[in-house]
């Protein structure tokens, strides 16, 4: 199984923010590389990767780490727990507030890149200016089923699990194709502590970089307004019914009196 990870991280909050301004063309500046970390979704969904692997030696994971302006830290943090693969990633442009243009950019690399992947995995948010969009777009872009904010995952025998828990009920997924699945934090997914040997033999390498391009960002920042108040144009509908039910009938609103498109 390949198994590949995504890796944002997020800015790190025991040290001053970097200065951040626009530009006139509505792109994000930065004064200098910002601090970064591994987000709990991040540490997520590279110890279930590793956790996958642990168990099935056929497993083969390899991990995309954005890049932060040349910094390097957080490659060299996930370096120490040694996947099979480890590549920086970076985007241009990079806006990850724009998540039609990030996944489309993701979708590319991903196809002429990293090539036949089983599972993707990523965490339920994308690093800090996304907030929960790219995963479902890039799911969409590939044309897989999206399972969504997985706790954990195992092996039954050879069928690949995903887990995770609603009140007092488990959900359990088996996928039968290639999946996205998006991770949220949990006890389960705790990230362990490498080695230390790996980790000082991690501060000797050197990354390999990709580059996902794409299209001038649609969405700028410097265009954004404070959206409208919606006034209510009909009375509230309850939904019945099972999950799926639910969904046929959102969609169905969606495309017809909601006057949208997917």
């Amino acid at each position: 199984m390949n198994i590949l990870v995504l890796l944002a991280g997020v800015a790190d909050n025991r040290f001053p923010l970097h200065g951040v301004a626009l530009a006139e063309d509505g792109s994000v500046v930065e004064n200098e590389p910002a601090r970064m970390v591994l987000s709990p979704f991040d540490e997520g969904a590279l110890e279930l990767a590793l956790k996958l692997r642990d168990k099935n030696s056929k497993c083969n994971v390899e991990v995309l780490v954005l890049g932060r302006g040349g910094n390097q830290s957080l490659l060299r943090t996930v370096a120490a727990f040694k996947p099979d693969r480890l590549r920086q990633l970076d985007l241009s442009p990079c806006s990850l507030w724009d998540a039609k243009l990030t996944a489309a950019q993701l979708t590319q690399l991903i196809r002429t890149e990293v090539g036949e992947v089983d599972l993707v995995l990523i965490g339920r948010e994308f690093g800090d200016l996304d907030e929960g969009a790219l995963p479902i777009r890039l799911a969409a872009r590939l044309g897989m089923p999206l399972v969504s904010l997985v706790q954990f995952a195992e092996w039954q025998q050879e069928q690949l699990c995903l887990i995770r828990e609603r009140d007092v009920r488990q959900q359990v997924f088996k996928p039968e194709q290639p999946v996205v699945a998006t991770i949220t934090n949990d006890r389960r997914n705790k990230l362990r502590h490498p080695l230390m040997k790996n980790v000082m033999m991690a501060k000797k390498l050197t990354f390999e970089c990709v580059v996902a391009s794409g299209e001038k960002p649609v969405m700028r920042l410097r265009s954004l307004t404070a959206a409208k108040p919606a006034s209510r144009q009909s009375q509230c509908r309850m939904l019945v019914g099972s999950a799926d039910d639910n969904a046929k009938q959102l969609l169905a609103y969606i495309h017809g009196e909601g006057g949208a498109s997917i």
